[in-house]
């Protein structure tokens, strides 16, 4: 039977879905597990070399005489109740621009790699790009005691599935690598609104994630005069309206306050603490430097002045990541041998290919989201964008893997 991108998306759809018509496939969940082994068993049936490193990564090779790899790669897991494109398309597309090259007999000079990185959603333990950052050689040793909504470790996770923490270590693999090229929905309205078929990433934005506690004291609603009141929601929505306002000022900046909790939690008690987490991403390294000192400085002010405490946390911070040159021009120039002048943007939403970026040189192409719909049962691309987004990615992979100077 003939494979096809269309059908493979609505089989790995099938695997993890839910009542309401998302998905959910977590980090070491049987759900990610056996989408991972169909993905495999495909591999290995267009005659790549197929393993599974210490981080869970599945790696398929395309062995060739010499030189570092050219690869391409997304993710397989989703949010909770998410969509059936984002990040499956670029696994399944590369799969696809094997097919393509297979068909018309490519001989690489150099490897081609295709991988699905584990969680890079990070749904399960909060440990998002957990996958590349091990493969990047990063420390990701902190994310092995990250615990899930049950209580279970990443580690005592990777154990039940026949994985040893203490090996994570082992992926470290980027140093083979000598470009690398991702596919992805825009998972943002502009292709779709703008009717452009192919969108080229020139950056990813950096991302900033916080975790903010502001104290103050908890006392009776009723009681306590508004100038004697110590009240950390109020100082929390100083926050939220501040970052509002910058970010408003700010084209290139986006803030979001996504979760928040006030304590005790009383309808008449004044809260004594508020928790919340705030997502701050910059497109240049400069506005990126800023908003940190910036952030961290407001917050104190507000502090000051409504008398409360604060702890600020930094999950994360990481900077804009700029695509190269010379994978983005391989990308541009498989686009035009498809009649399509590729649309040059920024992604606001973090990718694999902002660690792996960090290390070799990386492109993303993107295709149009309907409505701009994602991390939702309604994310949608049509067949024919995702075909051609194969295409776009066979193209740019052959013009890479006959290279011999990267």
């Amino acid at each position: 039977m003939t494979r096809t991108l269309s059908g493979d998306l609505e089989a790995a759809a099938r695997i993890g879905a839910l009542d309401d018509g998302g998905i959910s496939r977590f980090a070491w969940t049987p759900e990610l597990r056996e989408v991972t082994q169909w993905v495999a068993q495909e591999l290995e049936r267009l005659g790549l070399d197929v393993e599974t490193d210490a981080a869970g990564n599945l790696i398929g090779r395309w062995p060739a005489p010499a030189g570092k790899a050219v690869m391409a790669a997304s993710h397989l897991d989703t949010v909770p109740h998410g969509g059936r494109f984002d990040g499956v398309l670029g696994v399944l597309g590369a799969i696809e621009a094997v097919r393509i090259l297979r068909r018309a007999d490519f001989e690489p000079v150099r490897p081609i790699w295709i991988a699905a990185f584990m969680d890079e959603e990070g749904s399960r333990f909060g440990t998002a790009l957990f996958g590349s950052r091990a493969f990047c050689g990063q420390d990701v040793s902190a994310s092995l005691d990250a615990r899930d909504a049950d209580g279970i470790t990443m580690r005592e996770a990777m154990a039940a599935q026949g994985f040893d923490g203490d090996r994570v270590g082992e992926a470290a693999r980027v140093d083979e690598v000598g470009a690398y090229v991702e596919l992805h929905i825009e998972q943002g309205p502009v292709l779709d609104a703008r009717s452009e078929r192919v969108g080229l990433v020139e950056a990813i934005c950096g991302v900033l994630g916080y975790r903010v506690a502001l104290d103050g004291e908890a006392n009776h609603a009723g009681t306590t005069p508004s100038e004697m009141r110590h009240d950390a929601l109020v100082g929390a929505s100083r926050v939220v309206l501040a970052l509002r306002e910058r970010a408003a000022a700010r084209p290139e900046l986006s803030a979001t306050v996504g979760r928040i909790r006030a304590l005790p939690g009383g309808t008449n008690v004044i809260p004594g603490r508020c928790e919340f987490t705030v997502d701050l991403r910059a497109a240049t390294a400069g506005s990126f430097e800023a908003e940190q000192v910036w952030f961290e400085r407001m917050v104190a002010e507000v502090c000051a002045e409504e008398g409360l405490t604060s702890t600020v946390d930094c999950d994360y911070a990481v900077p804009p990541t700029p695509m190269a040159p010379e994978v983005t021009a391989a990308i541009e120039a498989a686009a035009l041998g498809e009649g399509i002048t590729p649309l040059r943007m920024v992604s606001g939403a973090g990718h694999d290919a902002m660690n792996v970026g960090l290390y070799a040189p990386a492109g993303m192409l993107f295709v149009p989201s309907r409505a701009g719909v994602s991390h939702s049962p309604d994310e949608w691309t049509a067949v024919e964008d995702c075909e051609l987004g194969a295409r776009v990615l066979a193209d740019a992979l052959r013009r890479l893997a006959l290279r011999t100077d990267i």
